[in-house]
């Protein structure tokens, strides 16, 4: 049951990327630009959970997993919705961090030693494999910032566009719920470790994209 529904999940993760990809390509508005690689993170980090609970873990389908679902995700989708409530030029300064961020990140998977995958039922769990100062720093940060930036725009667009602009409101809550789903797999643990996550993954990109069509409506020209 875990490999069908994460499979499940990568499938419909990865069709949604498809298609805002395309819409990316044809509206090249930035919140549309940083949603596109944010859903992108998201489907390969769920395409690698299927592999691994499929076939057993390897380096490399942890590491996608851990990188793009554990540490560059959440950031990636506070930026995308970001661009929808603050003035174009701050958010491009908190891009720029974004990006050093990333590099950083990379650096860090990179030359972290190699972990124990052997015998691993499940998923592996990042504080059992990284020293605190290695990867896991780089996962606490991206999700603590991109947290804590997801729920502060989820509230301005609360506060500011509750009336004026119910779709740009509606479409940054969704977001920011979809995007925390995932870390809330442990209330479904009695589907099993991996069928849990993989049901919270679905139902976060669900949700994601549910706000996603929503913001289809907004009127940017009036918003601008």
């Amino acid at each position: 049951m875990d490999v069908v529904l994460s499979f499940f999940a990568g499938i419909v993760s990865f069709t949604f990327f498809v298609e805002i990809l395309i819409k990316s390509i044809k509206n090249k508005r930035p919140n549309l630009i940083f949603w596109t690689i944010a859903i992108g993170m998201y489907s390969f980090a769920t395409i690698a959970l299927a592999l691994g609970l499929y076939s057993g873990w390897t380096q490399f389908s942890f590491a996608v997993f851990y990188f793009f679902g554990g540490i560059t995700n959440v950031p990636a989708f506070g930026l995308g919705s970001a661009y929808l409530v603050f003035k174009k030029d701050n958010v491009h300064i908190a891009s720029g961090i974004y990006v050093l961020f990333i590099c950083s990140a990379i650096y860090s998977m990179v030359t972290a030693p190699d972990i124990n995958l052997l015998n691993i039922e499940g998923i592996p769990e990042g504080r059992e494999l990284y020293e605190i100062s290695g990867p896991r720093l780089w996962a606490i940060l991206g999700n603590s910032i991109g947290s804590l930036a997801l729920v502060g725009i989820a509230i301005a667009s609360i506060v500011k566009y509750r009336i004026i602009n119910q779709d740009l409101a509606t479409t940054n809550v969704l977001i920011a719920i979809g995007a925390f789903a995932p870390a809330f797999s442990g209330v479904l643990l009695a589907f099993g470790d991996g069928a849990s996550k993989a049901l919270s993954l679905l139902v976060g990109i669900s949700l994601i994209y549910l706000g996603y069509k929503i913001s289809q409506r907004i009127d940017f020209s009036k918003k601008e």
